[in-house]
């Protein structure tokens, strides 16, 4: 008589790798669902009556930089031929927060090292009245 594993064409190594994977895959399911089941209690209420501590202090009151509330207005200067680092150095001690480099190259499509490129284009024009918070977008090159 032929037993139900032969009949499927299975043999004890297909059996043990088959038992070997299901083992895997259990001790993978225990493990992403956070270990092994544990019984979670809640932690005892504090009684309320019977605590004595120190009176409540306040908050401690937090000042905010008046410079920092709101942007500040500044002329844009001009930083094209400029190389891009002197450019961002320029802009953030304008007071610029928002500064984003672009390349132009074909080649090189990502501005990495802003000491190696050239600014080509500003997306704001030299001289125009914008608060420190606009969005300043420069074109750079490493073909100079």
């Amino acid at each position: 008589m032929i037993s139900s594993t032969q009949s499927l064409g299975s043999s004890p190594r297909l059996e043990r790798r088959l038992g070997l994977g299901l083992t895997v895959l259990a001790a993978a399911l225990v493990l992403a669902c956070g270990g092994t089941p544990q019984a979670q209690t809640p932690a005892p209420a504090a009684p309320l009556a019977a605590t004595t501590s120190a009176p409540a202090t306040s908050a401690p009151t937090v000042k905010s930089n008046p410079t920092s509330a709101a942007p500040q207005t500044v002329a844009m200067p001009n930083v094209v031929k400029k190389n891009a680092a002197v450019a961002e150095d320029e802009l953030k001690k304008l007071g610029f927060t928002k500064i984003q480099f672009g390349s132009q190259d074909a080649e090189d499509k990502v501005v990495l090292l802003l000491a190696n490129w050239t600014v080509t284009k500003q997306s704001t024009a030299a001289g125009e009245q914008v608060t420190t918070d606009t969005l300043i977008v420069l074109t750079c090159t490493k073909k100079v």
